[in-house]
């Protein structure tokens, strides 16, 4: 970006942006997770999709002090597990997560801290940007870009300007994944829609998850517990919660995809998690619950036997099984038999995709032989 079009792009968000007061900062939730903070902030506050401003690191590194060493407090634990998302791709040409880099963000962070604290008599004026928000259903405003700033204005006690940004175009960022054809490659669009109650938000292409959905009897939903095994960016795991489910997990293969899952959760607040696991493999070392979800998985694994075994040590009771298009319960066999299962029943069909109005895909439910 030139010069010019970085004072232009300051103009235009500062002309745009309405004030914050102080006061309301506490309420502001973190909104960029990743698939390795998931577990940073369920470790140290036993959730992670709402963590407000006062728990931010970033908050508490200001508050406690912002002068070193550096290395044993929360915004560095904070850092690690962060950064740790970006060396999962990039470490090889560019290594970020080490000491020395994240002993330069501190002190970076302590000098725009000083620089701005400097001109605190200006108020919301001592900020150059204004914070990016969106507002999320329970009425909290989640922060997209600013956790620094708005850190900053609660330590010194000062307003700040804040755009809001679109709910439909905050939630197509966080779930655009170009990188991967089940991310957002093929036509510019995430593989799945999300939707909130009866509103679809993003347009994937599956718009149907809600329709699968509403083939299920909810008896295997409310108040139990589910896992989706190849989860995607997690539609059907909030969509599970929001039927009733009282914890939801979610497992594909992707940290990007998983990502997008965790990150979603800052708006949703529902009780869904994510694990990263090569389904190929046995998952192991989890809790069972009583419904899981296998929706049109079983063709993209090579080891069908990892998946078998992950389905049969880990359903209490239930399994909802999407076959590909044009296949029946024959080509899977391998799991969907008597001796795996007390009963199989076929609900109906489920669209091959947005590209056509055809229903080619089988949907079963299966309760788990005792």
């Amino acid at each position: 970006m030139s010069r010019e079009d970085k004072f232009l792009f300051r103009l235009i968000a500062n002309l745009t942006a309405k004030t914050l007061p102080c006061e309301a900062l506490k309420d502001l939730v973190f909104g960029q997770q990743n698939s390795f903070t998931q577990q940073f902030f369920t470790d140290t506050y036993g959730q992670y999709h709402t963590i407000t401003l006062p728990m931010f690191p970033h908050y508490l590194f200001l508050a406690n002090g912002l002068e070193g060493p550096y290395a044993n407090g929360i915004y560095d634990s904070y850092l690690k597990s962060s950064w740790a998302y970006h060396d999962e791709y990039y470490s090889a040409q560019t290594p970020r997560n080490t000491d020395a880099e994240r002993e330069k963000k501190h002190r970076d962070f302590a000098q725009l801290f000083y620089s701005i604290q400097a001109g605190k008599h200006l108020n919301e004026k001592a900020f150059v940007l204004p914070i990016e928000l969106c507002r999320r259903p329970d009425g909290r405003s989640i922060i997209v870009h600013g956790n620094h700033r708005a850190a900053i204005a609660l330590k010194l006690g000062i307003d700040i300007k804040a755009n809001y940004i679109p709910v439909g175009k905050y939630l197509r960022k966080v779930v655009d994944v170009p990188e991967e054809f089940y991310g957002s490659a093929r036509m510019k669009m995430a593989y799945q829609s999300i939707f909130d109650g009866p509103r679809e938000l993003v347009r994937g292409r599956r718009p149907d998850v809600l329709e699968r959905i509403k083939m299920l009897d909810v008896r295997d939903l409310r108040n139990k517990s589910v896992m989706e095994l190849g989860c995607n960016i997690g539609s059907n795991c909030y969509l599970a919660a929001q039927f009733g489910a009282s914890r939801v997990v979610g497992v594909d293969y992707s940290h990007r995809l998983i990502t997008a899952a965790v990150r979603l959760n800052s708006y949703f607040a529902l009780p869904c998690s994510f694990i990263v696991h090569d389904l190929n493999a046995e998952l192991t070392g989890i809790e069972p619950v009583d419904t899981i979800f296998c929706f049109s998985l079983a063709n993209h694994l090579q080891n069908k036997s990892g998946l078998v075994a992950t389905i049969l040590k880990n359903t209490k009771h239930t399994l909802f099984f999407e076959g590909h298009s044009k296949t029946g319960q024959n080509d899977y066999d391998y799991l969907l038999n008597k001796s795996n299962f007390s009963s199989i029943e076929l609900l109906g069909y489920t669209r091959d995709g947005i590209h056509t109005k055809k229903r080619t895909r089988p949907l079963f439910r299966c309760e788990i032989a005792k």
